[in-house]
This record gives structure tokens, C-alpha cells and sequence, in this order.
């Protein structure tokens, strides 16, 4: 299905509502949901919202929902993966034309972006970031923790120093 821009969204997965705000490739957009947080999300994972028809049950009853209303009765328990936020940063997620700039555009574009995730995650509840910049010549890298050094947040890398994980 083609998205265009605006359009409104229902994800298959989850019991949310959004809008696309980016359109980052034929396979990507970037969507913000109700609670106003941008969400790179793959087109087969949405649904588009046609008028009249804002309920999930509109579209038929095989999606599987994770937030039904019959709560466990543990409900003091909080879901491990609310808490984590992974931003990756490969180019080819954030940009469609990447393939025209050059290496110092390409570097800004991600640092742009890292900064504007930490800024929303420093202002929810998450506890902790995963940055995907990836293995290469560690350019990215060290970039994204001279960004990290100076919001004094503590950092480190992941087994394979493609990742780097924040503690909040």
C-alpha cells in the first residue's frame, strides 16, 4: 500500500493511532503517534485509515492486539521493552536521497537525529537508549559520544561496537 504524507495510520501490532509525518523510503515511514513520539515503522506493520472507520475492529478482527483490555493481574509489572528506546542512525532510514550528499551531510543528518531522540527520551520515562551507528570507520561514533558526553550521560558499547547503550 502507498503512504503519502498526513495520511492517517493504525499500527497491526499495537493498539495505536498516527499520522505520517516522513517518508523515508517505499519500505519506511516515520509516524507520530497520539502521544506525539516519532516512530520509524515499516509500511506492512500499518494500516491506513480510511474515513469514518478510526476503530482497529474496522479493518477485521485478525490483528493481534497486545494491549487488551484484560489486564493480568499483575499489572505493578512493567513491560521491560516500554523503557528502552533504540534510535538507529544508518542513513538509508533517515534519508531517501542519501546517495547525493556528501560524508559530512550524512554525518549532520544522523547527529541531528540522535539529538532530537535523546532530547525526547530525556523527557519521557525511558530508562535506557540503544544507539545504532554501526560498526564502520568510527567516525559516527565517536560523534555520537561527544553528543552523549555532553548531556553527561553514561554510556558503553555493545559487544560487537556496532551499538552503543545509555543508561538514563
Amino acid at each position: 500500500m502507498q503512504f503519502k504524507l498526513g495520511d492517517k495510520i493504525l499500527f497491526k501490532t499495537e493498539n495505536q493511532k498516527g499520522e505520517i509525518v516522513k517518508i523515508n523510503s517505499s519500505y519506511k515511514v516515520t509516524v507520530q503517534t497520539e502521544n506525539g513520539f516519532e516512530v520509524l515503522a515499516s509500511v506492512k506493520d500499518l494500516v491506513k485509515v480510511e474515513v469514518n472507520t478510526d476503530k482497529a475492529l474496522a479493518y477485521g478482527n485478525y490483528f493481534h492486539q497486545k494491549d487488551n483490555d484484560n489486564k493480568s493481574s499483575n499489572s505493578f509489572k512493567r513491560d521491560k521493552s516500554s523503557t528502552i528506546l533504540k534510535i538507529d542512525l544508518h542513513i538509508e532510514l533517515l534519508s531517501g536521497s542519501y546517495q547525493y550528499l556528501d560524508n559530512f551531510e550524512i554525518v549532520q543528518i544522523q547527529l541531528n537525529e540522535c539529538h532530537l531522540r535523546i532530547e525526547k527520551a530525556l523527557n519521557s520515562n525511558y530508562q535506557k537508549l540503544i544507539i545504532v551507528h554501526g560498526i564502520g570507520t568510527g567516525s559516527l561514533k565517536a560523534e555520537v559520544h561527544k553528543l552523549l558526553r555532553n548531556y553527561n550521560l553514561r554510556f558503553y558499547l555493545s559487544k560487537d561496537a556496532g551499538a552503543t547503550e545509555v543508561m538514563l
